[in-house]
């Protein structure tokens, strides 16, 4: 019996798929730079008809996925889930996240800024109303994490997440890991201290809960003394005694529960911090109308009339000090940006 040759047939054959496949994956990429082109101009019912061919063209596109996914996002709105397609333009952005997120081969530092971008949508959607599921949105913030231990970004992301679902105390140990692997960074001691000066905690230090006596409250004494250590870490940065002066401010402005001399204490410290601020940089209006405020809250709280006229005539000063200022720094950025003298624009 002679056996027939197929090589011939199967070489013919394969040919036939490289084309054909060639020719898919052309039409695939014609078409999510078709698409491109309709999102970048905030036509997303379009572009979403232009991303669905390219990925049905080739179904393992990462971009075409997360592009897709993100145009069926930017038409959902918060809110409306009894609306039908509201709602499908949502389960759709998942769905093709998480398309995007299986078939990302991650072999290129696009495909890796795709994982990313497809991560942080999950995390975010999961993070809200009405698909709110910490467990999941725990999961991808974690993936983040994982693949990039060194990007600070992705562990505030999991820190907002943990205080988000009122697991204060994850929270609070996710930013003293930042702190801890970044001793010289000023924005990761700020954000601890930020996070002491939000309302989490009973008037003892306890997480707040339902169950909990009295109101919420902050804690203060934490936060304050973690910016006074943040603003020692740049000599010539003014805006760590500055946002110390904003603390003791709005300790002494918001807290109803302080009475009079408690409050001028408060003001005081802030004083001593802004101006310290206002050695480093005279000219800095923002701390200079904090320090104005301050001696508002003093006026408040002053002990005789004369007292409040000294104070508030003292804010007054300081507050059209801080606007001459502000005009003129405005003034000279403008003429930087048009090249043209501060001398001409004043004219």
């Amino acid at each position: 019996m002679r056996t027939r040759n197929h090589a011939p047939m199967f070489a013919a054959l394969l040919a036939l798929v490289v084309v054909g496949g060639g020719c898919d994956l052309i039409k695939a990429k014609a078409a999510f730079k078709d698409g491109n082109k309709l999102y970048q101009e905030e036509n997303y019912r379009d572009a979403i008809k232009d991303y669905e061919r390219a990925v049905e063209l080739k179904p393992d596109f990462a971009e075409a996925h997360v592009y897709l996914a993100s145009a069926h996002q930017s038409l959902y709105r918060p809110g409306r889930e009894n609306d039908a397609e509201n709602r499908m333009h949502l389960d759709k952005a998942i769905e093709h996240y998480e398309k995007s997120l299986e078939v990302n081969t991650r072999d290129t530092p696009s495909l890796e800024a795709v994982r990313v971008t497809a991560l942080g949508a999950l995390t975010g959607i999961y993070s809200d109303p009405p698909v709110e599921d910490f467990e999941k949105a725990l999961s991808y913030a974690q993936e983040l994490v994982k693949d990039n231990p060194d990007d600070t970004k992705n562990m505030y992301a999991m820190a907002n997440l943990y205080e988000k679902f009122n697991d204060v105390d994850d929270a609070e140990a996710t930013y003293l890991r930042v702190v801890r692997d970044n001793p010289d960074d000023a924005k990761a001691c700020g954000a601890l201290s930020a996070f002491y000066n939000k309302p989490l905690w009973d008037r003892d230090g306890n997480v707040w809960t339902e169950e909990s006596e009295g109101p919420r409250a902050a804690r203060f004494e934490d936060a304050i003394q973690t910016m006074e250590h943040c603003a020692t870490l740049d000599p010539n940065d003014p805006s760590g005694y500055y946002k110390v002066a904003t603390f003791h401010w709005d300790k002494a402005y918001r807290d109803h529960s302080l009475n009079d001399k408690e409050k001028n204490e408060y003001a005081d410290l802030g004083i001593e911090a802004v101006d310290k601020a206002l050695e480093i940089q005279p000219d800095y209006w923002e701390a200079i109308i904090t320090k104005g405020l301050l001696f508002r809250v003093k006026a408040q709280v002053a002990p005789t009339r004369s007292d409040r006229k000294t104070y508030l005539e003292q804010a007054t000063i300081l507050q059209k000090q801080a606007l001459e200022l502000r005009k003129e720094q405005q003034a000279a950025a403008d003429a930087a940006a048009a090249d043209v003298p501060p001398e001409a624009m004043a004219e």
